[in-house]
């Protein structure tokens, strides 16, 4: 077992053996490392190192780490620095660019913005800086046109062929990077089809050809000429292109550790799994610990068979999609201790933590912040194929579902496969899940969930959660059967604590419902509201009424309902109970009604990553435009030093503590403010749109919010007792 050096200093004619005669480059240390056959280090002294292409790890690297050195701040980079910039004039810098596609431009580490039109509104990052759709006229495919209106483009700024378009679809789920193949009147055709229709209600603006606001770039491929609208002080220093392949691919090896690392400067022409900065492909024991992702694609893919993984200690930060992704057939992997903020930056559909078919997973103890639609998401539609039973626990969520409706902060979806094993998913803490709605030319009513089961979703156990500020619902379960939900804490949810909706053709069974503990809803909704005909299966709840609200369940009153069997045992206080709710502090405290009636706390204390080195900002969620100045060197996880011992085997079931100075835990949040509530709705089961994410082609909100009848519900069937 040999431990090999690599520095920005050394020489690739050197022998690696210690930090004096360094390797250059990270691909001769792993030349010398499959040369001597072992389960070898490579540790990596501070500065950058660009990778023109992926380090390529097969059985043959099974066995070995790669490893920043102790207290070293090693950069693993796949872009390009750019350097003989020119000043022209309006402070526009052109440079020269050998790559065939530039995605990504950084300065000094940040993200710029490629030019567009209109421009970032940073007063308003969500819903600023956007144009709308119109009507197409007859004939049209809304996959892959979209009208627009001429008035809304300044002389000179009209679209135009081989412009990239980014929009939202009509329902909202999913956004689109759409090249203009052709422009006829006020309808742009595209050269590929968008996730899903595109029409007045999708929002979109296109990419210029020059920039000209400050921080814009665009980059022309025929010339190669990058321009850069820099703020005052560019000197041209720092300037980094990316485009989309990934920095490590694990490919059939067997026990390799990645950690420590800073990994940067990818990026990826969609949001599904095809590059990222660490891809995996039928792996085992593949430990990815103490990293920082920063400015990349997509974090870590997992396909194939891998199983026996484990992602620990990591934080990821302005990711293009998900941080993590388990694809089809992946199982028995641990997602653990990491913290996300912003991910899904360019590509909205999908989960920060994104389970396609993939069974038996542990993902727990995540602190995920400020993301567009899913933080934690499963899809199940398969079912020849094993998946489900994931426990997804003690996670520390805010400000999901910011830009997208119908959404739910942990995000499971079942349809053609309602057998799917049950997932647990317990003691998680979720507050101010947004959902974003939109309407023709512009924004509407929201609609979220803090657990969502979607389109038969069956058999979990749902307990200990505290789920605070949703716009619809704090647990709503779509057309599933078999799920017990207990002891959780349902706080200040727009309409409804607790949903279960049909769905056509499916019936309800099963779904118990006891020992939670539910604030009534505010707006005269049902504060549990069920289409199951078997009212016993929910008994025994604690509903918090401090301003004395209208109490209903399943459209009755609750001695009404109670009368036919349901809520035996239920109780209302007006008393929370909590330790000291004003400090966030929502633990019941002795002789409160939650507690005398059995309902535990969640575990506060508990939840959430510690110990990771990049803190993210649970404050008001926002996306500030980019900036030039110079950043904060990014801190890395300090790896055990270097020994010459024989280690021991990698340790896939637990993973190690990340090597990293521990950070004070996230402060709690004040009371979010919540959103107005939307009414709510159903749809058919329909088959999930690509990779991940929403599986629906449809909005619900807005095909049925127009059908509601004169209860809760905007479909006939709701069972009344």
């Amino acid at each position: 077992m040999a431990n090999f050096y690599v520095s920005t200093t050394g020489n690739d004619n050197n022998s690696g053996l210690d930090q004096s005669s360094a390797f250059a480059t990270v691909e001769r240390a792993q030349e010398a490392m499959r040369q001597s056959g072992g389960a070898d280090t490579t540790y990596l002294a501070g500065g950058t190192y660009h990778l023109d292409s992926p380090i390529h790890l097969t059985s043959a690297d099974s066995g070995s780490s790669f490893v920043a050195s102790p207290g070293q701040n090693a950069i693993v980079s796949g872009g390009t620095p750019i350097t003989g910039w020119t000043q022209g004039a309006n402070g526009v810098w052109s440079a020269h660019v050998d790559d065939a596609q530039v995605l990504q431009l950084t300065v000094n580490g940040v993200q710029q913005v490629e030019s567009r039109f209109p421009n970032v509104d940073p007063s308003d990052p969500i819903r600023g800086g956007w144009l709308w759709g119109q009507d197409l006229p007859g004939g049209a495919d809304p996959s892959k046109s979209l009208a627009f209106n001429p008035s809304d483009f300044p002389s000179g700024h009209a679209p135009q062929v081989g412009q990239t378009v980014t929009v939202f679809s009509e329902n909202g789920y999913a956004n689109d990077h759409l090249t203009i193949a052709s422009v006829n009147g006020n309808v742009m055709t595209f050269t590929s089809e968008a996730n899903y229709d595109l029409g007045p209600a999708s929002r979109f603006f296109v990419s210029e050809p020059v920039p000209d606001g400050v921080g814009e770039w665009s980059f022309n491929s025929q010339t190669g000429t990058i321009l850069f609208k820099a703020p005052a002080g560019f000197t041209g220093d720092g300037a980094v292109a990316s485009s989309d392949h990934s920095l490590f691919v694990v490919d059939g090896a067997k026990d390799v550790g990645i950690k420590g690392l800073t990994l940067t400067d990818t990026a990826a022409v969609s949001g599904d799994p095809n590059t990222a900065a660490i891809e995996a492909h039928n792996a085992t024991g593949l430990t990815v610990d103490g990293n920082h992702f920063v400015n990349v694609g997509l974090g870590v893919a997992l396909h194939g068979s891998s199983n026996g993984n484990v992602v620990s200690g990591n934080s990821f930060d302005h990711i293009w999609s998900s941080a993590v992704a388990l694809t089809s057939g992946t199982s028995g992997n641990k997602i653990s201790n990491n913290v996300i903020d912003h991910s899904n930056e360019a590509f909205v559909q999908y989960g920060s933590i994104d389970m396609q078919e993939s069974a038996r997973n542990q993902i727990d103890h995540n602190t995920i912040t400020n993301v567009p639609r899913f933080a934690i998401s499963e899809n199940n539609h398969d079912p020849d194929i094993a998946s489900g039973g994931n426990v997804i626990e003690y996670n520390d969520i805010r400000h999901a579902g910011q830009q997208t409706p119908d959404v739910g902060a942990i995000y499971l979806f079942s349809h053609e496969d309602p057998g799917a094993l049950g997932d647990t998913i317990r003691y998680n803490n979720i507050v101010d899940t947004g959902g974003l709605n939109t309407q023709d030319a512009g924004f509407a009513e929201n609609w979220s969930s803090g657990i969502y089961l979607d389109n038969l979703a069956s058999n979990a156990q749902i307990y200990g959660n505290f789920i605070e500020g949703t716009s619809f619902s704090g647990i709503l379960i779509h057309g599933g059967s078999n799920n017990s939900i207990h002891d959780n804490t349902l706080l200040d949810n727009g309409k409804y604590g607790i949903a279960t909706i049909g769905v056509d053709g499916y019936a309800i069974t099963g779904n118990e419902t006891y020992e939670n503990f539910i604030q009534v809803s505010k707006d005269g909704s049902n504060t549990i509201d069920t289409d199951q005909t078997n009212a016993g299966l929910i008994h025994n709840n604690v509903y918090y009424n401090p301003d004395g609200s209208d109490l209903t369940v399943a459209d009755l009153s609750l001695s009404s309902f109670q009368q036919r069997g349901g809520d035996v045992g239920s109780v209302v206080t007006t008393q929370a109970g909590f330790a000291n709710a004003a400090d966030g502090e929502y633990s019941f405290t002795s002789g409160s009604m939650a507690q005398s009636h059995g309902i535990e706390s969640a575990p506060f204390g508990s939840i959430g990553a510690t110990g990771v080195s990049s803190a993210p900002d649970t404050g008001t969620p926002a996306t500030p435009p980019p900036v030039t100045a110079e950043p904060a060197p990014p801190v890395t996880a300090e790896p055990a030093p270097p020994v010459t011992a024989e280690p021991a085997p990698p340790n896939t079931a637990e993973p190690k503590p990340p090597a990293v100075e521990p950070t004070p835990p996230v402060a709690e949040l004040p009371p979010p403010v919540t959103a107005q509530p939307a009414p709510p709705v159903v749809a058919e089961p329909t088959t999930p749109g690509g990779w991940a994410g929403h599986g629906g082609g449809r909005n619900w909100f807005q095909d049925l919010q127009t059908q509601q009848d004169s209860n809760d519900h905007g479909h006939s069937y709701h069972w009344h007792w």
